[in-house]
């Protein structure tokens, strides 16, 4: 979740996944689907209306659009994967198939708009984790790495759910604040739940989500929660009713 890997260190790293042949956690092998284009609210209304993902009021199950992966809440099975991913439109990482849909219409609204928006990161495999929070202890400490990364098993993206978006025009912006400030993120945080995404961390609510803000991390969740949870403040745990998961247990 929260932070990838540097470019340096995943070309590093996609050598040594080769050559161990250990897939890579990014792209699927599933056929790639054609987003309908547009931003219009029927679109979106079809999506919240088509989700066949089940639901549950524990927000536990990883195969439910509404689960939860916080510091205190693991993905369990801790190697559970996805069996829907989807490439996302004009890149090779991949979402759940509902939510790679979803990214493709929001692609193409945020380019009528004039963004061009960028995936830099989508699913992660448990074994991808391992590799990416082992290189931000081994470069910041645990203490550190604990703000900036999730643990393996914590980490949202091993949903399929999770979507990191960059701005083509900023790329020093990508993964970091900054992407809050140009026209893109500020695009990306006024139209993303039309289109069934939350930014999963905003800003001051640190003590709650347990990581800093990332303008960029886009949690999709269907298009009429995500009216629920910005109506409730934009905090997932919030407005589902969860304790504030700020650190972990250990």
């Amino acid at each position: 979740m929260r932070r990838t890997l540097p470019l340096a260190a995943l070309a590093a790293l996609a050598l040594l996944v080769a050559g161990c042949g250990t897939p890579a956690a990014g792209p699927s092998s599933a056929t790639p689907t054609t987003p309908t284009s547009g931003s219009s609210s029927a679109a979106a209304s079809s999506r919240a209306a088509s989700s066949t993902a089940p639901s549950s009021s524990t927000h536990a199950d990883p195969a439910a659009l509404d689960v939860v992966v916080n510091k205190t809440r693991p993905v369990a099975p801790p190697d559970w994967a996805p069996s829907d991913l989807v490439a996302v439109p004009g890149s090779e990482l991949s979402l759940r198939a509902e939510a790679a849909t979803a990214a493709g219409d929001l692609l193409d609204a945020a380019a009528a708009a004039g963004h061009r928006l960028t995936t830099l990161s989508a699913y992660r495999s448990y074994d991808y984790q391992v590799r990416t929070y082992g290189h931000w202890v081994d470069e910041l400490g645990r203490a550190e790495a604990d703000r900036v990364s999730a643990r393996p098993g914590y980490s949202e993206h091993q949903t399929g759910l999770a979507w990191d978006v960059g701005d083509a025009a900023t790329p020093a912006c990508d993964l970091e604040a900054c992407f809050g400030d140009t026209a893109a993120g500020r695009w990306v945080a006024a139209h993303a739940a039309e289109y069934g995404f939350v930014i999963r961390y905003p800003a001051g609510a640190e003590d709650v989500t347990g990581f800093d803000h990332e303008p960029w991390h886009l949690r999709y969740v269907g298009s009429a929660e995500a009216a629920r949870v910005e109506a409730a403040g934009g905090v997932l745990e919030t407005a589902w009713g969860l304790p504030p998961a700020p650190d972990y247990a250990d």
